[in-house]
């Protein structure tokens, strides 16, 4: 399954035993996100690293290890500009216009996404849930 990966559910990366990690190796996912996602990890690696009880070396270690699990890219400015009349919060255009662009699910766990109804959203336990009636 093909998904964009808001920037919230790669948060979860980084703490070893998330459950997150545990989707992410019982099921073939196909992750995308635009690169400004690692901007932002960047941003909140304070934050990162207090939560997920991981050193800031560790932290730069798994960033650098990202592109082995995500395939970034950047979304076409048509599609930002379409995205940015679906959803409120500016800092998630990117994410929405990749997901139009190439015509995939979210997985988000902010509701906002939810706003628009282009594409499905998949929050954490609903894409769980859908994984597992496959």
């Amino acid at each position: 399954m093909q998904l964009i990966a808001d920037t919230n559910v790669i948060f979860s990366l980084f703490k070893k035993d998330s459950f997150i990690n545990k989707l992410l190796k019982e099921h073939k996912l196909k992750l995308y996100s635009p690169r400004c996602l690692i901007e932002e990890l960047h941003k909140y690696s304070k934050d990162i690293c207090s939560k997920s009880k991981v050193s800031k070396d560790t932290f730069l270690e798994d960033v650098s290890l990202l592109p082995k699990l995500i395939e970034f890219r950047e979304p076409n400015p048509f599609f930002e500009s379409k995205a940015s009349q679906l959803i409120s919060d500016e800092k998630d255009v990117p994410f929405l216009a990749l997901a139009l662009e190439l015509n995939i699910p979210i997985w988000s766990n902010d509701k906002h996404f939810k706003e628009q109804s282009e594409l499905p959203v998949f929050k954490t336990s609903e894409l769980k849930r859908f994984l597992d009636e496959e």
